[in-house]
């Protein structure tokens, strides 16, 4: 006697299951994979690439729970199955809450994806068949490409983060220079050669001269000024470069009072130019006033 079918197996004959599983699994694995590009452009190009290493540990893992889903592990299927609709109520509800037509397609998606690996019958069964045909050595060597990627991206991780700090204090020493001349010796010439193409289109020399000359009626001229802090972010462009942005602050002690001195620096790779300058006042202290 043959091998008695399932209910599931019975109702719908012309396709055999698995295959509709591993079609379901494979247009999966297609979604994420393309989102996951889209995404990592987007940090590439935005300036974020510091949370590309942070996302790239999350495609590894994703990758990794994925095999095992392959392979037919099925303590891993409900785990995926239940995150995934747990972030999809989640979005629905922020959706909901926004008005965001995006976050209602990305939660419909992930309730879906969910749904689908939790309780789909043709899951369940391509599952059950490739847990008969799996090779558990394939299966050892895929894991370890997978925590030798884990271990590259950390080793990558270490590097940027020196990078971005070298990048912080250049940005710093840069922006001490800048303080300097412009708030003490009040040097417009200076500023004019370091400042951004950006910055003087529009008028950008006239801007210039006003910002100097309402500097030096109001603010007065800086007798001290702190050692620049610099915030820093990076950003990938074409072709194949990588620029910079600073937003530095210090404090200074001026005629008129003590006072926050801000800048927006940028470097396409040519050195760091001021994109911005700006300022305001700070509360007076009691010393300060004593001192008046």
């Amino acid at each position: 006697m043959g091998e008695a079918r399932s209910l599931w197996e019975i109702y719908d004959s012309e396709t055999e299951l698995w295959r509709r599983g591993r079609v379901i699994l494979v247009l999966i694995g297609l979604f994420h994979f393309g989102s996951q590009g889209i995404l990592i452009l987007s940090a590439l190009f935005n300036g974020n690439l510091e949370r590309i290493f942070i996302f790239a540990v999350t495609v590894v893992l994703f990758w990794l729970l994925f095999y095992f889903v392959w392979i037919g592990v099925h303590w891993v299927r409900f785990i995926w199955g239940g995150w995934n609709m747990i972030a999809g109520f989640c979005l629905l509800i922020w959706a909901w809450r926004d008005m965001s037509g995006f976050e209602t397609l990305a939660g419909s998606i992930s309730l879906l994806i969910g749904a689908y690996l939790c309780f789909s019958p043709p899951v369940y069964f391509f599952a059950k068949r490739q847990r008969e045909i799996v090779h558990w050595p394939e299966s050892l060597l895929f894991g370890a490409v997978c925590f030798l990627m884990l271990l590259s991206i950390a080793a990558a991780t270490i590097c940027f983060s020196a990078f971005r700090e070298q990048r912080e204090e250049e940005a710093c020493a840069f922006a001490d220079e800048a303080n300097h001349h412009v708030y003490v010796d009040q040097n417009l010439e200076w500023a004019a050669t370091h400042v951004t193409q950006t910055s003087l289109q529009q008028n950008g020399q006239e801007r210039l001269r006003y910002f100097f000359e309402d500097t030096k009626n109001r603010l007065g001229r800086a007798r001290e000024i702190s050692q620049a802090k610099a915030t820093v972010s990076m950003r990938f462009s074409t072709p194949f470069n990588i620029e910079s942005s600073a937003r530095v602050i210090a404090t200074a002690e001026t005629d008129n009072g003590p006072a926050e001195v801000y800048a927006m620096l940028r470097d396409g790779g040519d050195g760091w130019q001021i994109d911005r300058m700006w300022w305001r006042f700070l509360p007076l202290s009691e010393p300060w006033r004593s001192a008046r």
